[in-house]
């Protein structure tokens, strides 16, 4: 089978500072990543603090380890995501114990979700937005801390304890996804913004010993000698499905996909993608 990996992805990524000064509500938080704008409702300032300490997290091939986060004052707060490309987000948190968490997609439903200084100003919780069911969908957001993906309406709690995670979804060029959580303030530490490369390159395979069966309808096998968290792009390299595998529990369903080619790798390695064909 002839092997295809995904080309470079543009992207851009911001770390939080702990010098950070006061950013207000409705106010561009300057993240410098093309393709994005990124606005606090908070009815307060956020700003920068300090996290000595903070774990490292690795995902999708980048370290998460920076020592600092933004965090605001008001419960149920939320980050506003404009995105002017598809693509995939990733947003590095520090979460509080037993804080239910949103991660949404706005609908156009949903008042001023195109202007998202507005939006931000006039709805500054997001329970004034999550208890509309027309105002919002719920993307497949995977976390680094279960390795499942997940939806995030406001109504659960991811965590137990005191936890550094990734959560990870793609999105849509010209839609406004929220972030945050009831009961708290999501502590914001990075924002890694990936948008699809500009074509395919013929490299050299994963190390996975087989893919099966191949071509796949429903669910596929991935026969590998290692735990790994698994990527599955479609051809222009927008990331459709992930998912963390080990060599005895190795089934992707793939009932999601619609017909065609795609390429899986390995997210947490240099090795690049194999090719899957969706009947």
């Amino acid at each position: 089978m002839g092997l295809i990996g995904i080309a470079t992805y543009a992207q851009g990524m911001w770390n939080a500072d702990s010098t950070t000064a006061a950013i207000n509500p409705s106010t561009e938080i300057p993240l410098g990543i093309t393709g994005l704008t990124c606005m606090h409702s908070d009815v307060a300032t956020i700003m920068g603090k300090g996290d000595t300490g903070a774990v490292a997290v690795e995902y999708d091939g980048v370290t998460y380890d920076n020592k600092a986060f933004l965090q605001g004052t008001t419960n149920g707060m939320y980050y506003a995501f404009r995105v002017t490309m598809d693509g995939t987000l990733n947003i590095y948190v520090k979460m509080g114990p037993n804080k239910k968490t949103f991660i949404v997609e706005l609908t156009n439903d949903c008042p001023d979700n195109a202007d998202i200084a507005a939006l931000t100003t006039n709805i500054p919780t997001a329970d004034g937005i999550t208890t509309t069911a027309a105002y919002f969908t719920t993307p497949s957001v995977y976390d680094t801390d279960s390795k499942t993906s997940k939806t995030w309406d406001g109504t659960v709690a991811p965590v137990t304890v005191a936890t550094y995670m990734v959560f990870s979804w793609s999105v849509t060029a010209n839609k406004t996804y929220i972030a945050g959580c009831f009961g708290s303030k999501m502590m914001l530490k990075s924002v890694n913004f990936k948008t699809a490369g500009s074509g395919l390159d013929d490299v050299n395979a994963i190390q996975a010993t087989d893919i099966f069966p191949n071509p796949a309808d429903g669910n596929v096998i991935i026969k590998m000698d290692k735990s790994a968290e698994i990527g599955i792009y479609n051809p222009v390299g927008l990331l459709m499905n992930q998912q963390w595998i080990t060599p005895s529990d190795n089934n992707i369903d793939i009932s999601g996909l619609e017909p065609g080619v795609y390429f899986i790798r390995d997210l947490n390695s240099n090795t690049k993608a194999q090719k899957l064909i969706v009947y």
